[in-house]
């Protein structure tokens, strides 16, 4: 689940500060599809990277998969984070590898595989993305 509590959120300081975020309060249950809409500028990144612990909310609580993220240890925060998948508006794969390959190197470079234990897990992950999709 995902719960934002009065978030607001800005950039800049003095005179330059700019509100980008303002009170926004929402609650997401788990299973739940949201699409989120806007011109640009109008804080939908930012708002992402709230929820996806990547960056701190300024004013308001987040509370993501059940743990606060306002006070949360660096440790939890990179917990939280590999528990969320991101599929980025410019894509960050490598051109020169297979699906595959790809998604085997963002499992690498968590640790605690073999090659072969990567391979599978990674088709694994793979067949529940196609699968999902149908």
């Amino acid at each position: 689940m995902i719960q934002l509590d009065h978030v607001s959120h800005y950039y800049g300081a003095g005179c330059t500060r700019r509100q980008v975020l303002f009170d926004v309060c929402a609650t997401v249950a788990p299973g739940e599809i949201v699409l989120l809409t806007g011109p640009s500028g109008s804080g939908k990144s930012t708002l992402l990277t709230l929820i996806g612990a990547l960056r701190s909310a300024q004013d308001g609580n987040v509370t993501v998969l059940g743990q606060a993220l306002d006070a949360a240890s660096p440790d939890t925060l990179i917990r939280v984070r590999r528990q969320i998948g991101y599929i980025f508006q410019k894509h960050n794969l490598l051109d020169c590898l297979t699906v595959l390959q790809n998604v085997q190197v963002s499992l690498a470079a968590r640790g605690g595989s073999d090659r072969r234990m990567a391979q599978r897990r990674a088709a694994e992950i793979l067949e529940a993305v196609v699968c999902r999709r149908t």
